[in-house]
């Protein structure tokens, strides 16, 4: 059985097949394997350094814009984001 992040990777791959698709991350393309995205299509990733909480607010924005984003970290960081979106 593969693991969660090998998938993910995969899966963004696959659906990099829509321009609407687009990758956030947070200094983790590694470790979440959104770094085989980025190789593929780099025009369509956007390094936001350690900052979850910004990626999280900037996934916002793209997507009320007709953008489909990813926002690649692990679930923890993301607790960082709850104290500016509300």
């Amino acid at each position: 059985m593969a693991a969660t992040r090998d998938g993910y990777g995969q899966a963004l791959l696959e659906l990099a097949e829509n321009k609407r698709v687009v990758v956030l991350e947070a200094d983790l393309g590694k470790s979440t394997k959104s770094l085989h995205f980025r190789k593929e299509h780099p025009e369509r990733t956007i390094s936001c350094g350690i900052g979850e909480q910004n990626m999280l607010l900037v996934a916002a924005g793209m997507a009320s814009s007709g953008y489909i984003p990813f926002a690649s970290t692990f679930a923890i960081f993301t607790e960082r984001a709850f104290e500016q979106m509300r």
